[in-house]
């Protein structure tokens, strides 16, 4: 026996989990076929499904956050969060596939942090988000009033791993960037860091979860 086979205990994704891997094609073959096989006028079908592909994922993970809570802290299969950050997941999945879908609302000054607030995320139209910046829980991540997201930076805010018993857990909490720092080119905040105000995260680094830089014993030394 090999891989998962050879661990009988380890944790297996639940049917409910499995289901929900079909809701990104699910949502981006119902969108072309409503706006291209219902819609008559070729104009109005691609104005529909570019309503659709960018607004109706935010605005279903609006409604259920509304429902069932924003999923934070410690999460297992069993328990109703983690579902809820799953599905919130599957919604994002093809603007992680096709990034160049977000590049293209960066264009626009201030339109993809409007995207962003429409998720429930906090990132001000007044920072900078450098090329290939990816956000990996729009929900839950906080950039402020002149913050610089360096060249293909990451700001995740979720984290999966195993516990002792071979469960699933994933930690979920929003990363900080506080106003007018830096998060440098390749760098990384994991779920609940933070970069403190004015701050510069060299290129290259990540902090792990609920971590924060400068680290304590070093802005004291």
């Amino acid at each position: 026996m090999t891989g998962a086979d050879s661990f009988p205990n380890l944790e297996k994704p639940d049917g409910f989990s499995l289901a929900l891997n079909f809701v990104p094609a699910l949502h981006t073959l119902c969108g072309g076929w409503l706006a291209f096989g219902v819609v008559r006028s070729p104009a109005a079908g691609a104005a529909f499904f570019v309503f659709w592909l960018y607004l109706v994922p935010p605005i279903c993970g609006r409604l259920l956050i509304a429902f069932f809570g924003r999923p934070e802290g410690r999460l297992t299969q069993d328990m109703r969060a983690y579902r809820v950050w799953w599905a919130l997941t599957q919604l994002q999945i093809v603007f992680n596939r096709l990034p160049w879908l977000e590049e293209i609302l960066r264009l626009a000054p201030g339109l993809y942090a409007a995207w962003i607030g429409l998720w429930g995320g906090g990132l001000s139209p007044f920072a900078y988000v450098g090329p290939g910046v990816l956000i990996t829980d729009r929900y839950a991540v906080n950039v402020e009033r002149g913050a610089v997201l360096g060249l293909r930076s990451i700001l995740a805010g979720h984290l999966a791993t195993r516990d002792k018993f071979g469960r699933f857990v994933v930690v979920v909490a929003a990363p900080t960037v506080e106003s007018e720092a830096i998060l440098g080119g390749l760098s990384g905040l994991g779920p609940g860091a933070t970069l403190r105000a004015g701050c510069e995260l060299p290129v290259g680094r990540h902090i792990g979860p609920m971590g924060e830089w400068p680290r304590r014993k070093e802005a004291v030394a």
